[in-house]
């Protein structure tokens, strides 16, 4: 391997033999690995990728501007020296509880930096031999694979006449995993122990609640680096055990969430789902499992919904999906906060924090039939936009006059692309 490669150079092509490897030889097991998670091109690679990620402090407090400030280089040789001792042991993470729209509380766990750059090394190391033989049907927390293909999955199986839908939702999976049974499916590719180990303290090592350390029996918390790469380790078995049905029932898995799109007999199915989910040890959640009928009715998934109509010219049903309801209600109370008239920053600051979170919904759902959600959130953005002007100058109106469309988008820079994809998809 030529050693002028840039690191990031080098790291793909390590885990391109990986990768290679494992598709060739499926029933080949990996020994010697734990020395490539403690690489320096390999660590500096983690870091690179922890800190695109951002995120909050763990309990130690240290954010990436003190470790910035400390070194990154001397930061990255004591993990590298604790890894090469064996002498590293992962901090418990800080859990925080975030909102959902139910109004119940979903409880992340927050490692810290450090454990960070060691679970995403560990992650580069393992990821390429277990994704060489995940099945196609799984799209979530992988590598050149996203949410919006399983939409256009979604509206290819519509069209195809496959119109009953199951909706499902594993319940607490992440938090239902069995460690036992995953390190078991781990160690049938990856037999080099002090990597099993490695894995292993993860999991064990527990959440920092306010009362106390906390230690779980089963899951891999929700928050940390490895956590999808591991549920996606273990869900792949109910992936390879609906194989058999696929041809009559397909399932579209992306992490824990997951539907199946048949033409008929949607209640067996749900059956055999049901059966295979007790097998692994998981529940589905009944309040989000349904049998739909896409032609009566629309089902959403991934933040899309999706139904079969007439098209235009009202010769035929075709599929449609575009945002749902829940995701336009989302993106307006983000764009509210952000425009909050009461807030004490001019209106160039807020445009600055606006236009990345517009820009990414767009983008998200532009290869949609989304064209009145987007001149819906178009007019609603302007609106707020010139409703903080107003306000902040305490005059009453919302000012189209004083500030037209055109001094929002060319003078003041408001994102102004909400233009839909042109795919074969959409054609």
């Amino acid at each position: 391997m030529d050693n002028n490669l840039p690191t990031t150079d080098k790291v793909q092509e390590f885990q391109r033999k990986l990768y290679l490897k494992a598709k060739s030889q499926p029933n080949f097991r990996f020994y010697a690995l734990y020395d490539k998670i403690y690489r320096t091109d390999v660590l500096q690679k983690a870091w690179q990728r922890v800190r695109l990620n951002h995120g909050s402090p763990g309990i130690d407090g240290k954010t990436i501007k003190d470790i910035e400030e400390a070194g990154v280089e001397d930061f990255l040789k004591g993990i590298q020296q604790e890894l090469k001792a064996k002498e590293y042991q992962p901090s418990p993470a800080r859990r925080v509880y975030i909102p959902k729209p139910d109004g119940r509380l979903r409880p992340l766990s927050i490692p810290t930096l450090k454990d960070r750059v060691v679970q995403m090394a560990l992650k580069l190391v393992i990821e390429p031999i277990f994704e060489a033989h995940f099945e196609d049907n799984s799209y979530g927390y992988r590598p050149q694979r996203n949410a919006q293909q399983v939409a256009l999955e979604i509206r290819k199986y519509l069209n195809y006449g496959m119109t009953e839908v199951i909706e499902a939702d594993l319940e607490d999976c992440f938090g239902s995993i069995p460690h036992r049974e995953l390190l078991d499916m781990i160690a049938r590719r990856v037999v080099d122990g002090r990597v099993l180990h490695l894995i292993k303290l993860f999991l064990k090592t527990g959440v920092m609640e306010q009362g106390g350390k906390r230690i779980d029996e089963t899951g891999t918390p929700q928050g940390g680096v490895i956590s999808p790469l591991l549920a996606n380790i273990y869900l792949d078995q109910m992936d390879k055990g609906w194989k058999p049905l696929n041809e009559t029932a397909r399932l579209l898995r992306y992490a824990d969430d997951l539907v199946i799109i048949t033409k008929y007999n949607a209640e067996k199915f749900l059956f055999e789902l049901q059966k295979l989910t007790t097998k692994l040890k998981l529940k589905l959640k009944p309040a989000k499992t349904r049998v739909v009928n896409a032609e009566e009715e629309s089902f959403d998934f991934l933040g899309y919904s999706f139904r079969k109509a007439l098209n235009p010219q009202k010769t035929k049903k075709v599929a449609y999906f575009w945002p749902s309801q829940k995701a336009e209600k989302t993106i307006k109370e983000k764009v509210r906060k952000i425009t909050n008239p009461a807030r004490p920053v001019k209106v160039g600051q807020v445009i600055k924090e606006l236009n990345p979170v517009i820009r990414g919904w767009v983008n998200y759902f532009r290869i949609g039939n989304s064209t009145k959600k987007f001149d819906n959130l178009k007019l609603c953005v302007a609106e707020k936009i010139r409703k903080f002007m107003r306000r902040r100058r305490q005059k009453a109106g919302y000012g189209y006059k004083k500030y037209p469309d055109e001094y929002l988008y060319s003078k003041l820079g408001l994102y102004r692309d909400y233009h839909l994809a042109w795919t074969k998809a959409l054609r």
